[in-house]
Protein backbone atom coordinates (compact mmCIF):
# COMPACT_ATOMS: atom_id res chain seq x y z
CA UNK A 1 0.00 0.00 0.00
CA UNK A 2 1.71 3.12 -1.16
CA UNK A 3 1.10 5.63 1.59
CA UNK A 4 2.45 9.09 1.02
CA UNK A 5 3.31 11.27 3.95
CA UNK A 6 1.67 14.63 3.68
CA UNK A 7 2.65 17.62 5.76
CA UNK A 8 0.80 17.58 9.08
CA UNK A 9 -1.46 20.55 9.70
CA UNK A 10 0.06 23.55 11.44
CA UNK A 11 -1.16 23.98 15.01
CA UNK A 12 -1.85 27.43 16.41
CA UNK A 13 -1.56 27.89 20.16
CA UNK A 14 -2.90 30.92 22.03
CA UNK A 15 -1.03 31.34 25.30
CA UNK A 16 -3.60 32.58 27.80
CA UNK A 17 -1.65 31.92 30.96
CA UNK A 18 -1.74 34.77 33.44
CA UNK A 19 1.28 33.64 35.47
CA UNK A 20 4.79 32.40 34.77
CA UNK A 21 5.95 28.97 35.91
CA UNK A 22 7.31 30.66 39.06
CA UNK A 23 3.90 32.15 39.87
CA UNK A 24 4.77 35.71 38.92
CA UNK A 25 2.10 37.63 36.97
CA UNK A 26 2.76 38.07 33.27
CA UNK A 27 2.87 41.63 31.93
CA UNK A 28 0.81 41.17 28.78
CA UNK A 29 -1.96 43.35 27.47
CA UNK A 30 -3.30 40.69 25.12
CA UNK A 31 -2.69 36.96 24.60
CA UNK A 32 0.30 36.19 22.42
CA UNK A 33 -0.25 33.68 19.64
CA UNK A 34 2.50 31.10 19.22
CA UNK A 35 2.89 28.67 16.36
CA UNK A 36 3.82 25.20 17.51
CA UNK A 37 5.82 22.72 15.52
CA UNK A 38 3.69 20.26 13.61
CA UNK A 39 2.60 17.20 15.58
CA UNK A 40 4.66 14.11 14.78
CA UNK A 41 3.04 11.14 13.13
CA UNK A 42 2.10 8.42 15.60
CA UNK A 43 4.61 5.98 14.14
CA UNK A 44 7.40 8.56 14.55
CA UNK A 45 6.56 9.28 18.19
CA UNK A 46 8.95 8.11 20.90
CA UNK A 47 7.82 7.99 24.52
CA UNK A 48 10.26 9.69 26.82
CA UNK A 49 10.41 9.63 30.61
CA UNK A 50 8.47 12.29 32.45
CA UNK A 51 10.71 14.95 33.96
CA UNK A 52 10.61 14.81 37.72
CA UNK A 53 9.72 17.81 39.82
CA UNK A 54 10.75 18.42 43.41
CA UNK A 55 8.87 16.00 45.65
CA UNK A 56 7.91 13.65 42.83
CA UNK A 57 9.10 10.16 42.11
CA UNK A 58 12.62 9.84 40.65
CA UNK A 59 13.01 9.82 36.89
CA UNK A 60 12.86 6.34 35.39
CA UNK A 61 14.38 5.17 32.11
CA UNK A 62 12.24 4.81 29.01
CA UNK A 63 10.33 1.60 28.33
CA UNK A 64 12.49 0.70 25.32
CA UNK A 65 15.28 -0.50 27.59
CA UNK A 66 14.65 -4.12 28.61
CA UNK A 67 13.98 -4.67 32.29
CA UNK A 68 13.39 -0.98 33.01
CA UNK A 69 10.32 0.40 34.75
CA UNK A 70 7.62 2.27 32.91
CA UNK A 71 7.13 5.73 34.48
CA UNK A 72 3.38 5.81 33.88
CA UNK A 73 2.89 2.52 35.73
CA UNK A 74 4.85 3.75 38.73
CA UNK A 75 2.89 7.02 38.68
CA UNK A 76 -0.36 5.02 38.71
CA UNK A 77 0.79 2.95 41.69
CA UNK A 78 1.94 6.09 43.51
CA UNK A 79 -1.34 7.89 42.80
CA UNK A 80 -3.51 5.03 44.07
CA UNK A 81 -1.30 4.53 47.13
CA UNK A 82 -1.44 8.24 47.93
CA UNK A 83 -5.22 8.24 47.67
CA UNK A 84 -5.46 5.20 49.94
CA UNK A 85 -3.18 6.78 52.54
CA UNK A 86 -5.09 10.07 52.45
CA UNK A 87 -8.38 8.23 52.90
CA UNK A 88 -6.93 6.26 55.81
CA UNK A 89 -5.68 9.26 57.78
CA UNK A 90 -8.05 11.95 56.58
CA UNK A 91 -7.16 15.59 56.05
CA UNK A 92 -8.11 18.99 57.34
CA UNK A 93 -11.55 19.01 55.69
CA UNK A 94 -11.73 15.30 54.90
CA UNK A 95 -12.54 12.72 57.57
CA UNK A 96 -10.87 9.32 57.44
CA UNK A 97 -12.78 6.95 55.16
CA UNK A 98 -11.44 3.42 55.72
CA UNK A 99 -13.98 1.77 53.40
CA UNK A 100 -12.85 3.97 50.49
CA UNK A 101 -9.20 3.41 51.43
CA UNK A 102 -9.83 -0.33 51.33
CA UNK A 103 -11.26 0.07 47.83
CA UNK A 104 -8.05 1.81 46.66
CA UNK A 105 -5.95 -0.93 48.26
CA UNK A 106 -8.11 -3.52 46.49
CA UNK A 107 -7.53 -1.71 43.17
CA UNK A 108 -3.80 -2.07 43.72
CA UNK A 109 -4.29 -5.76 44.56
CA UNK A 110 -6.21 -6.32 41.33
CA UNK A 111 -3.48 -4.47 39.46
CA UNK A 112 -0.88 -6.78 41.01
CA UNK A 113 -2.88 -9.90 40.08
CA UNK A 114 -3.62 -8.83 36.51
CA UNK A 115 -0.08 -7.71 35.75
CA UNK A 116 1.67 -10.73 37.31
CA UNK A 117 4.43 -11.91 35.00
CA UNK A 118 4.28 -8.76 32.87
CA UNK A 119 6.13 -6.39 35.20
CA UNK A 120 9.83 -5.71 35.49
CA UNK A 121 11.44 -6.81 38.73
CA UNK A 122 11.52 -3.20 39.97
CA UNK A 123 7.84 -2.62 39.16
CA UNK A 124 6.78 -5.86 40.83
CA UNK A 125 8.84 -5.04 43.92
CA UNK A 126 7.46 -1.50 44.20
CA UNK A 127 3.86 -2.69 43.79
CA UNK A 128 4.31 -5.54 46.26
CA UNK A 129 5.96 -3.31 48.87
CA UNK A 130 3.35 -0.56 48.50
CA UNK A 131 0.54 -3.09 48.89
CA UNK A 132 2.14 -4.63 51.97
CA UNK A 133 2.69 -1.25 53.64
CA UNK A 134 -0.84 -0.06 52.87
CA UNK A 135 -2.42 -3.28 54.12
CA UNK A 136 -0.46 -3.11 57.38
CA UNK A 137 -1.32 0.57 57.81
CA UNK A 138 -4.98 -0.23 57.13
CA UNK A 139 -5.01 -2.93 59.82
CA UNK A 140 -3.42 -0.56 62.35
CA UNK A 141 -5.95 2.20 61.58
CA UNK A 142 -8.98 -0.08 61.67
Amino acid sequence: MGETKSEPPEIKVDDRRKFTADGDPLDRAAPVAETATPAPHLEDRVDEPVASTPGSAPEVASAEEPGQSLPVFLELVTMLAGQAELLLVGAEDLPAQPAEAQRMINYLGVLEEKTAGNLSAAEATVLSNVLYELRMFFLKRK
